[in-house]
């Protein structure tokens, strides 16, 4: 029994009391609360009254940002890794399939080089698509409007005119399916797994400026004063004081 007391008692393994290093996180982490902790009390107290005062609370703010500083540092030395392989794969897939300013890859050069041999295709037999759909809809009117003649002059007492007005009828509400069909048939190419079909696409044209301007000053007056304000504000930022339409403020700030 000793000799199993002994052994359940085994000596643990040196440098069990040892905590790990901290993490550059960590270090952050708990300079930054303790800093907070520190800024908390200005903000409970009366403030700033005294020159002692004013240089304790410019002390904590050139710590807090140092600390900022180091924290961010850490930030990017913790993220080099990812940031690095993601670039790595970015650039690896870029010749294929990257669709930007500055390069397009491979696979979307020659999808847009099918999508140009399949248009004049595709609007040709839009067109005659369209074509057809007018014609069948300019027969179903005709055929409606002369079924409803027909029901009109069938008299109560002819039973078969009546007959033959609502055949009539029906053959004008088939033509109207066929014709609702035909408007919605669409030009397409379907030889993968999804159709290539037209699609509209619609882009403005600036032609006069001071009437787009009192159109959206009238109809988004809200969202034209904030693009107003961009404008300003950059004016403003480049040195600018004096601006038609606006009151230049000038606002005092601790840096």
């Amino acid at each position: 029994m000793a000799q199993t007391a002994l052994q359940i008692n085994e000596a643990p393994p040196m440098g069990h009391n040892n905590p790990p290093e901290p993490t550059p996180f960590e270090l952050s982490r708990d300079e930054i609360s303790d800093l907070f902790d520190e800024a908390k009390n200005w903000l409970d107290g009366a403030g700033v009254e005294t020159q002692d005062d004013a240089d304790g609370v410019s002390k904590l703010l050139d710590m807090i940002r140092k600390a900022m500083k180091t924290a961010d540092e850490r930030r990017i030395a913790e993220n080099k890794p990812f940031d690095d392989g993601k670039a790595a794969v970015q650039a690896k897939y870029a010749p294929l399939i990257a669709d930007t300013k500055n390069l397009r890859g491979k696979a979307v050069l020659a999808a847009e080089a099918c999508k140009k041999a399949l248009a004049p295709f595709l609007e040709k037999q839009e067109a005659e698509k369209r074509r057809a759909a007018e014609e069948a809809r300019r027969r179903a009117d005709a055929e409606r409007e002369a079924a409803e003649a027909a029901v009109r002059a069938a008299r109560a007492s002819d039973l078969a005119a009546q007959e033959a007005a609502e055949a009539q009828l029906r053959q004008a509400k088939a033509a109207e399916t066929a014709a609702n069909r035909a408007e919605k048939d669409r030009a397409a190419a379907k030889g993968g797994a999804r159709a290539v079909s037209l699609r509209s696409t619609w882009s403005p044209v600036l032609t006069d400026m001071r009437e787009a301007a009192k159109h959206y000053w009238a109809a988004r007056p809200d969202e034209f004063r904030d693009f107003l304000m961009s404008l300003a504000k950059q004016d403003v930022q480049a040195g600018k004081r004096s601006l038609p339409g606006f009151e230049i403020l000038e606002t005092k700030v601790a840096v």
